[in-house]
């Protein structure tokens, strides 16, 4: 009986280190992961049939340039519809998707664990301008306000003030076709970024 609450606390802590973005094993110092976090992304995500992996990047290896995968990003057409999952790298399990039937309803995007379960929703503001034209509801209670420009890579991204994603295009060593993304003051690193996938989906549909 011990053994298999043990077991169940350690399956517990897997899953919630799938959406912080990886485990400890990496070189980075334990400070560096429990701060903030930079990823870099790929531009021009949601093509058909075309996967990546989204890394995470450390100042302390090689002067920034490389990092280690984090996440992986699938994006099929699965019965006639173009599906996009974000999926924890190791082991493959996906934590968030997009389908296509949710990319365009009333200029909103719907977020989906793997359970199929509504986690947020993007929706565009029916009255503004180009820039902080967007706003995310988080399981429908939270707010986070986005900042900035989409098209630019150059918006930050706050709930009740306090910055959690800043993306930028500003790194110490730059890679090719690739912009950045800052992450903290969030246990769900993983929403975080399938946040700013789906921003950047329904900009690139204007």
């Amino acid at each position: 009986m011990r053994g298999r609450r043990e077991g169940r606390r350690e399956d517990r802590g897997e899953r919630k280190e799938d959406r912080r973005g990886g485990s400890d094993d990496d070189d980075a110092s334990s400070s560096e992961d429990e701060g903030c976090k930079t990823f870099a992304m790929r531009e021009k995500l949601l093509t058909f049939g075309d996967d990546f992996t989204i890394e995470k990047l450390s100042t302390k290896r090689r002067g920034g340039r490389k990092g280690r995968p984090a996440y992986y990003a699938d994006n099929k057409v699965l019965r006639a519809r173009e599906t996009f999952h974000l999926r924890e790298f190791h082991h493959k399990k996906v934590l968030y998707s997009i389908q296509e039937r949710k990319l365009r309803v009333r200029d909103s995007m719907a977020i989906e664990n793997h359970d199929g379960e509504k986690i947020a929703e993007i929706k565009k503001r029916s009255v503004g301008v180009v820039r902080d034209n967007f706003v995310v509801k988080i399981r429908d209670d939270t707010n986070w306000q986005v900042h900035g420009s989409i098209l630019e890579h150059d918006f930050t991204i706050k709930e009740e003030g306090k910055q959690i994603v800043k993306v930028h295009k500003k790194w110490i060593a730059p890679i090719k076709d690739c912009y950045f993304i800052d992450v903290e003051h969030t246990d769900d690193v993983a929403l975080a970024l399938m946040v700013v996938i789906g921003l950047e989906a329904l900009t690139n549909e204007d």
